[in-house]
């Protein structure tokens, strides 16, 4: 657009040259389809090396030609493809984790459907930064060692460390989906904070210690200043927390500002403890408790508050999340009469044996008589020093490190700190001083042996001969099949290895027709000698098109699932291979065929031809595989299905197609931008300045014939193209017109003997 001139002086305007670069597209991105492994079922998967076809499809295996053709494809030089992985009647492997209650409240559903997904070990436990909410979840994959791990989930679905978002964003072994009712959400109890025993508060607090912040919901926190002494008064310690726990209430409450969860927030201390105890005014699935340290004096630390001051912080979810699984091994005691510890421990009772996942220790929990008022007190001490000494003895074994015991009614509960078929716990008599005895933790104990908790009920069925058709061609409208290759942008080169079936063929070269494509048939297994492939290709086996070949025989490679034993496989993946290295080595017009178009990996040929046999088949379109002396294995033939000697057809070879292939879907991505231009002089100027340089650019690298550009190439666009009634119909019509280079597929020598001069 033009300055706007308004000051006398000097204006710069910038004017477009009309150069709009058009890229050539790749020309060698291979498309697979068939069975595998493991994998997502009709869902291009995009590779760059084999490796990652052993990662996203469990590589090689025995009935799957598939793998093999993809291996061959990037040994002989290919470097990118999709892969389709394509089965029968798949059902996807899951496990549903149930909660304490127990209710059903997490699905966790292999990513991959069908058989492979079976096994997937779930591990979950509760040994979190906040372990009276969140939870940890490990998948373990034993068939190819993969493991995921997710730390410190929610199952609130507003929180940032939501389980669904944090592993169905990232994990390539599974998906989850949350099966808890909203009418059970909505039923929640109210989140809470708890503090851990408190010493009297008149020791804790101070006008350096009097200030924290309160976040119920994950609404905005509040401050929560103490006035002191008049917040903490009272004549007992117990009086003088309630006093401090009234005080905390209010200043909540005073800053609601219409939020229920303020509004109607507590603050109390439970019966027969020095704890402080806040609770949400609102349940439900966001309930929440949060306390957070002050910004200058802060209490929180001195008043054991938040999970980091030593505080228990429950959301209201904590309800809903998965209960730790598999369980670990425990040891659950006899059960205990009331007066059992009155006198326990004492000098001669203080050693305990126990094993974890094996490894005998013997440990000490001292002589001290067990603190406590009741049964249940003792119990609790009892429990807190076993715990305490047994994870002391080896801090490094995550047996030991995260062993618990715990208080069940009169019993003590003993459980390792591993989980699974592997983990175990026994109790025997120490060699000193044994208290097991004591502890009823010898004779009628229950020992649980735990079995490891996997994905179930994922299938597949291997499509048989009279499946081909359907399982290939599926509907188009969901992408299944085949069809799934409409999710990918670009490929040049369709593999379909070991698939002979004629239905299949036929539709899968109309496919690659209307995607610009080339199809590389495999001959069938069947047609082993020349005489039976010339039968194949005379009838209506094979599909007619320009845009297929067909390469004959198979081949034989080393088969590394069998120790390097050779095996016959279907020679698509190393032809597509070849393509790839002769489009990066030479360019797309050159024919991939001739001493040059060694077969890597290719060890020997299903069929030895010779000359003669050779030539029965090439004029009929069939390029076939030969193995020479020094060069080996080679491709010798570059026809497509159309190039026949009786067909006639323009596009007889294979570098002519592919050529002109490569340069229809150039040009289709590099005109884009001639959409809606103004469709006059103007505009046919520049489609001629891009598309010139475009072509001359390919003439000068030699990929067609002529010394010179106007013989090499033409491109048109004017009043001869476009006439008056083609701009009134918004039609603009560009000509491009090349020479193109076919190969020497026989070279004549003729050799004359040169009479000596005679005088006449």
């Amino acid at each position: 657009m033009p300055v706007q001139l308004s000051y006398p002086g000097v204006y710069i305007e910038e004017l477009p040259s009309g150069v709009r670069t058009i890229t050539g597209v790749a020309t060698s991105v291979a498309a697979f389809a068939g069975s595998a492994p493991r994998g997502p079922i009709n869902n291009a998967q995009h590779l760059f090396s084999f490796a990652d076809y052993e990662r996203r499809f469990g590589g090689l295996a025995v009935d799957s030609e598939m793998g093999y053709a993809v291996r061959q494809f990037f040994q002989n030089g290919g470097t990118e493809a999709y892969v389709v992985r394509i089965v029968k009647d798949a059902s996807t492997a899951s496990k549903t984790l149930q909660n304490a209650t127990p209710i059903d409240v997490l699905k966790v559903e292999a990513l991959d459907e069908g058989s492979s997904g079976n096994g997937i070990e779930v591990r979950v436990d509760h040994l979190t930064i906040n372990p009276g909410s969140s939870f940890n979840i490990t998948f373990i994959r034993a068939s190819d060692g993969r493991a995921e791990r997710y730390e410190n989930l929610s199952m609130n679905s507003m929180d940032a460390r939501y389980a669904l978002d944090q592993v169905n964003a990232v994990s390539q072994l599974v998906k989850l989906s949350r099966v808890v009712g909203q009418s059970a959400l909505d039923g929640l109890a109210a989140g809470t904070s708890r503090s851990a025993n408190l010493a009297d508060v008149t020791t804790l607090l101070d006008a350096n210690h009097n200030e924290f912040r309160v976040s119920v919901n994950n609404l905005p926190p509040v401050k929560v200043l103490i006035a002191l002494p008049a917040d903490i008064a009272g004549g007992t310690a117990t009086q003088r927390l309630d006093s401090l726990c009234g005080a905390i209430q209010t200043k909540v409450r005073a800053q609601a500002n219409s939020q229920l969860a303020y509004q109607n927030f507590t603050c109390g201390r439970p019966a027969t403890t020095q704890t402080i105890l806040m609770t949400s005014g609102v349940g439900g699935e966001f309930s929440s408790v949060r306390v957070l340290p002050g910004q200058k004096s802060n209490a929180s630390a001195a008043l054991k508050l938040g999970s980091e001051a030593g505080g228990v912080e429950v959301d209201a979810v904590g309800a809903i999340r998965p209960v730790p699984v598999p369980d670990p091994a425990t040891l659950t005691s006899d059960t205990f009469a009331a007066n059992d510890l009155d006198a326990l421990p004492d000098a001669t009772h203080t050693g305990l044996r126990i094993s974890l996942d094996g490894n005998p220790d013997v440990i000490d929990i001292g002589d001290a008589l067990a603190v406590g008022g009741d049964l249940a007190a003792k119990l609790s001490d009892v429990a807190a020093r076993i715990q305490a000494a047994v994870r002391a003895r080896k801090p490094g074994d995550p047996a030991y490190r995260n062993f618990t015991c715990a208080v069940a009614g009169s019993t003590l509960v003993l459980a390792t700190g591993t989980q699974g078929a592997a983990s175990s716990i026994a109790v025997s008599a120490s060699p000193l001083n044994s208290i097991a005895s004591q502890l009823h933790l010898l004779a009628g104990s229950l020992t649980t042996q735990p079995v490891n908790v996997t994905l179930q009920g994922g299938s597949e069925t291997a499509y048989a001969a009279a499946d081909i058709y359907s399982a290939f061609i599926a509907d188009r409208d969901t992408r299944k099949g085949l069809y799934a290759l409409e999710a990918v942008d670009l490929f040049n080169i369709l593999c379909l290895p070991g698939i002979t079936d004629t239905g299949v063929l036929m539709d899968a070269a109309a496919y690659c027709e209307e995607r610009r494509a080339f199809f590389v048939i495999d001959s069938p297994p069947t047609a082993v000698d020349p005489q039976q492939m010339v039968a194949t290709v005379s009838g209506t086996a094979l599909p007619k098109s320009d845009h297929a070949a067909v390469y004959y025989p198979w081949i034989y490679i080393a088969d590394p699932l069998k120790n390097g034993k050779l095996r016959l496989s279907a020679p698509c993946g190393t032809v597509a291979g070849l393509y790839a290295r002769t489009d990066g080595d030479r360019g797309v017009w050159k024919a991939p065929a001739g001493t040059e178009a060694s077969l890597i990996g290719v060890q020997a040929l299903n069929y030895q031809l010779n000359d003669r046999e050779n030539g029965s088949l090439n004029p009929l379109g069939v390029n076939c595989l030969r193995s020479f002396p020094v060069y080996g294995a080679v491709s010798w033939g570059a026809r497509t299905l159309r190039g026949a000697d009786q067909m006639t057809s323009e596009y007889k070879y294979v570098p002519v197609r592919r050529l002109a292939l490569f340069l229809e879907e150039s040009l289709y991505r590099g005109t884009q931008w001639v959409v809606f231009e103004p469709n006059d002089e103007p505009l046919w100027a520049q489609i001629r300045l891009n598309l010139g340089a475009f072509m001359n650019s390919l003439f000068r690298q030699g990929a067609f014939q002529g010394k010179t550009p106007r013989e090499a190439y033409l491109v048109k666009c004017d009043r001869e193209t476009t006439t008056q009634d083609d701009i009134n119909r918004g039609v603009v019509n560009i000509l491009v017109a090349f020479a193109p280079l076919k190969p020497a597929e026989f070279v004549v020598i003729r050799i004359q003997q040169l009479a000596g001069q005679i005088q006449v």
